[in-house]
């Protein structure tokens, strides 16, 4: 019994697309959303700072085990990613491409499926890509250690805290 999370993405001078699929049982779609976004500065509003640090350190054991147990229950069946990069300076963009390849090397060899690339562009800043990603997620590998971590005081006095309840403890 599993959980397939498709993501595409897209992004090409300031117009950003993404589109977001989950299936069960890998075939029957339960969510599907395509967004599109012209990246302008925003200023968000925030709320006030929140007090996590307490509860959160408290609770951080319970969290590292349930994602060790998380990272175990999900598959990386396609990982696509091209990207163009470009700076002002041509040292400069051969010596973040240079990083860029080392760094897709070892994406390469974590995960045998990745397709990853990245192209240079010289003489004109810019950063564009393009990509894919499949995760498939076992939902029974994930239920009990689910279980386990809400059952404990720690993390729904953190949950609390995040929702801003006033009883904390």
């Amino acid at each position: 019994m599993g959980l397939r999370i498709s993501l595409s993405f897209e992004k090409t001078g300031s117009k950003l697309s993404a589109i977001v699929k989950i299936n069960i049982f890998k075939k029957i779609t339960v969510y599907n959303s395509s967004k599109e976004k012209e990246s302008e500065k925003e200023s968000d509003e925030k709320k006030g700072p929140k007090n996590l640090m307490h509860p959160l350190k408290n609770a951080l054991p319970y969290i590292t085990d349930f994602l060790k147990k998380t990272a175990k229950s999900i598959k990386v069946t396609k990982l696509e990613n091209h990207l163009k990069f470009g700076l002002t300076s041509y040292a400069d963009t051969a010596q973040y491409i240079g990083y860029i390849w080392a760094i897709n090397g070892f994406i390469k060899t974590l995960y045998p499926v990745s397709k990853v690339s990245a192209e240079p562009v010289f003489g004109d800043p810019v950063i564009d890509f393009k990509g894919c990603l499949d995760v498939d997620i076992n939902l029974l590998k994930l239920f009990l250690p689910a279980i386990r971590l809400i059952s404990k005081k720690e993390i729904r006095i953190l949950i609390k805290a995040f929702r801003g309840d006033k009883n904390e403890k």
